[in-house]
């Protein structure tokens, strides 16, 4: 049985394993073949040790050792492409997709803001339309204690799910909760016309059940 140690250029030395009985049939071990050429002639020598099999095969290419890790590299990016390629198949898309959304994720992360930056802004914002002061104290009185349960973290980085965790979480009425998601997510529209964010993570759609 021969299985090959990953293999440099054609003209460097190669390692390959051979499986070899032992002292008894039922213990084979690993014996490792030097496979390349001098004078133009193909020839081999055999180690017992991977280490010597190096050591030799360094001997003939100094430069062995670094096509062995350039061609183990190699291959192991090869062998993630493919995984993730497979993947994306299964849902139809590709490499390229995969990379323009998180390019895409990656720009609006850095231009993004945190929520309590987001916050302040928003609310300042409102001022400068002309908004009620009924308007903005209700903001002022709510959206700060959704800022500080975030504080800190990107506005491109908050999902839908740790905001409805969050909403569940408050200890008030079905009502009042429900007020809270309409007012963040007015927060978000604001966030994503800024380009702070790439889209609202807050659902169209009202919290019916408090969890227990």
């Amino acid at each position: 049985m021969h299985t090959a140690i990953p293999r440099t250029t054609a003209i460097s030395p190669t390692i390959e394993e051979s499986e070899v009985p032992g002292s008894e049939a039922s213990q084979p071990h690993l014996r490792f073949v030097v496979k390349y050429r001098e004078a133009a002639k193909r020839k081999q020598k055999v180690f017992e040790k991977v280490e010597e099999a190096i050591q030799f095969a360094r001997a003939k290419n100094p430069n062995f050792y670094r096509d062995l890790i350039r061609d183990i590299e190699a291959q192991a990016s090869a062998h993630t492409l493919l995984e993730c390629t497979n993947r994306l198949n299964a849902y139809g898309k590709t490499i390229k997709d995969a990379t323009d959304f998180f390019v895409q994720h990656l720009t609006a992360t850095e231009k993004s803001c945190t929520v309590a930056e987001l916050v302040d802004e928003f609310v300042a914002a409102k001022q400068k339309e002309g908004a009620s002061n009924f308007d903005l104290d209700d903001l002022r009185s709510h959206l700060p204690i959704f800022g500080k349960r975030f504080d800190g973290d990107p506005v491109g980085t908050i999902t839908s799910t740790q905001i409805d965790d969050w909403l569940r979480s408050l200890n008030v009425s079905i009502v009042t909760r429900n007020h809270y998601r309409r007012l963040i997510m007015l927060a978000f529209n604001f966030a994503v016309q800024r380009g702070y964010t790439n889209s609202n993570p807050v659902l169209g759609r009202f919290v019916v059940s408090r969890a227990v």
